[in-house]
């Protein structure tokens, strides 16, 4: 993988920000050493699957939905096909009870030693991390919570749950509705996120260009900075042709560092281990010369 030697810059200046997808948490493995956490489409097939054979026309029609790529209207549906109660259950046996294990990418992420990383996930494997190598210090936040900012202003170092987190499993951000109702009952929070993309680097580690948030804040980006400097997005090279990561890039105000998928995104995990290294090179280069 090229990293780019600004982003090298900014993440050894801690002027840099890691945003963590789902494909983050697909790394890790559960207790009984082989199940992984579902893709976001994997889970709601199997949140169609729950509803049962009396239900085969809303089954299918869920089923389309996820292959059209409608996954909020499909999480909306099995969500109140399911119940609350049943939903939650459903929720809590796919991202809690499995006892996912933090994997080697989560150990390099850590290493980069940023003070704020964002994730829309919400399960708790690099909460565990966290909590772990951290010894306390690291503070997880969410966005209901009021006082993000003023965490991020005490340069504590901080973990924003986007979405919420599976411990509090009727506080999460899942379905249409509810995407709707956080933008506008907690507006001071993606404006919070719009102040961190206008000031910071943000990397996107594991996550998709489908995912609504990430589009509504770079586009909103995007559009209100027409000369700002851009983000990085890894991706594979197999998602897109250059020609429309080419649009892409400009549309988003993006640049890309593409990798191999191939052996479950090994060349993901083996890039970030180099992005490391060069970063420690060059904390070390800027001590030397007191430049911070």
């Amino acid at each position: 993988m090229r990293w780019p030697d600004q982003l090298v810059k900014d993440i050894a200046a801690r002027r840099a920000v890691i945003f963590l997808g789902a494909g983050v948490s697909m790394n890790s493995v559960a207790q009984d050493g082989k199940t992984r956490p579902k893709s976001w489409p994997a889970f709601l097939l199997a949140g169609a699957k729950r509803l049962g054979s009396r239900q085969k026309r809303i089954v299918k029609q869920v089923e389309d939905l996820i292959v059209k790529n409608d996954l909020l209207t499909a999480c909306e549906v099995i969500k109140t096909q399911l119940g609350r109660n049943d939903f939650v259950e459903f929720m809590k046996s796919e991202f809690q009870d499995p006892g996912f294990r933090p994997a080697e990418i989560h150990e390099t992420l850590w290493g980069l030693d940023l003070h704020v990383a964002v994730t829309p996930n919400v399960d708790q494997i690099y909460d565990t991390l966290l909590a772990d190598r951290g010894n306390g210090t690291v503070v997880v936040k969410t966005f209901k919570d009021n006082d993000v900012a003023e965490t991020i202003r005490r340069r504590e170092r901080v973990l924003i749950k986007s979405h919420g987190s599976i411990g509090s499993p009727n506080a999460l951000i899942f379905t249409r509705s509810e995407y709707a109702k956080a933008r506008s009952e907690h507006r001071e929070f993606y404006e919070l996120i719009y102040s961190l993309l206008s000031t910071h680097s943000f990397l996107f580690v594991g996550c998709g260009l489908e995912d609504p948030d990430i589009r509504f804040l770079l586009e909103d980006y995007r559009y209100r900075n027409i000369y700002s400097h851009s983000h990085y997005f890894t991706i594979p090279e197999e998602s897109y042709v250059k020609e429309i990561r080419d649009v892409l890039a400009d549309s988003l105000n993006l640049s890309f560092v593409t990798y191999s998928s191939v052996s479950n995104h090994v060349a993901l995990s083996a890039g970030l281990v180099s992005l490391k290294n060069r970063v420690d090179l060059m904390r070390v280069e800027m001590g030397r010369g007191l430049v911070w």
